[in-house]
């Protein structure tokens, strides 16, 4: 948001802006593209990362119905089981455990890239009509 020029602001209240009609019209409009990157970028780091969510929520091999209790992400059963793997149907959950964060992750990948596109398309037939 910081990269929209100042020009932008000032005219936006030269045209007899308030304050949040400025920040409204002049900056969020113009930097959706990269609020909606940077959500997606943060999302995308979250549903691959293993070991920070791992400490943060607590390792608990128990499945519990409670909000708040210890519980476990795809990522950190794939880590801490594939060790101790020793039958046939183990590595075969945890590889379709693998593939559903894949299809995840290619979910919100497409996710992204929709938004963006609807975004920039908009942004391009707004700049057609004027």
């Amino acid at each position: 948001m910081t990269a929209v020029p100042n020009s932008q602001r000032e005219a936006v209240l030269a045209l007899g802006a308030t304050r949040w009609e400025m920040i409204r019209i002049g900056v969020l409009r113009n930097s959706r593209i990269g609020i909606v990157g940077a959500i997606m970028l943060g999302l995308g780091r979250a549903l691959g990362e293993t070991m920070a969510v791992t400490m943060v929520i607590g390792q608990s091999s128990r499945h519990q119905q409670i909000t708040f209790a210890p519980a476990n992400t795809l990522a950190s059963v794939i880590r801490w089981r594939v060790l101790r793997s020793h039958y046939d149907i183990y590595l075969s959950a945890l590889i379709e455990i693998g593939l559903a964060l894949f299809l995840v992750t290619i979910v919100v990948n497409a996710i992204a890239r929709l938004m963006v596109w609807a975004v920039t398309r908009r942004r391009s037939d707004a700049g057609a009509l004027i």
